[in-house]
């Protein structure tokens, strides 16, 4: 996958580039159950001349090693990228070594700089990682569907890292954005027609994602005031 997205990034030129985890990935190169996340992708960002970035399993560490090994070789800056990282660093429910909140937003902070370095015009809106499944989290109890459900510590480690990277905005350059509330309900709660296994958001979870974003985005890619 890193290599045919090092060959689109040298062949074509992108005004608008996603780098995250799986939850990006599955926005517009899932498979399976994901595959109708495309629809949301074809109708917003297609037209923004998007690449998307997102590798599944991914953590900090491993984006920044494919951006310093081919995916910022752009002979022309893109206009703005997303960062939605994070949530594979302190996943305790599947990796050997977790990070705290302050190797996590260190490792948030090591991508931007050097998106920064290799593209100084390029905008970056950092998104706060979205809201998971918690220790309480049961499977479906009709389809018996696994969900994700991570230890509190986990959790509160994700959340600190998620406010930890507020500092990296400028208003100039770097922009944060919280819309974990779009997948939850009233109480507070992950919102499981949004988002089936608690982490990834399925289409309309998508469609809330973009339509959320994209006021941001949008004056980004313009050079107009940023909203809020």
């Amino acid at each position: 996958r890193h290599e045919e997205k090092v060959t689109a990034v040298k062949s074509t030129h992108h005004d608008l580039l996603l780098i995250g985890d799986s939850i990006t990935q599955t926005l517009g190169d899932g498979t399976g159950e994901y595959a109708p996340l495309k629809s949301v992708w074809d109708k917003y960002f297609v037209p923004r001349h998007a690449l998307n970035l997102g590798y599944s399993g991914y953590r900090t560490e491993n984006i920044l090693w494919n951006l310093a090994n081919g995916e910022l070789d752009q002979a022309e800056s893109p206009k703005a990228v997303t960062l939605l990282i994070g949530t594979n660093n302190t996943d305790d429910q599947h990796y050997p070594a977790i990070h705290t909140a302050r190797e996590l937003f260190a490792g948030t902070k090591a991508i931007v700089d050097l998106i920064r370095q290799r593209h100084p015009s390029t905008k970056i809106l950092v998104l706060r990682p979205f809201p998971c499944g918690g220790p309480d989290e049961k499977p479906d109890p009709v389809t018996g569907r696994a969900v994700y459900h991570r230890s509190a510590k986990a959790l509160a480690a994700l959340r600190e890292a998620g406010e930890l990277t507020r500092q990296l905005a400028d208003g100039k350059h770097v922009f944060w954005l919280d819309i974990g509330h779009v997948f939850l309900r009233a109480d507070g709660s992950i919102n499981p027609e949004l988002m089936p296994d608690r982490i990834h958001p399925n289409t309309e979870g998508a469609e809330a994602w973009a339509r959320a974003i994209l006021p941001t985005l949008d004056a980004m890619m313009a050079g107009t005031t940023v909203p809020g």
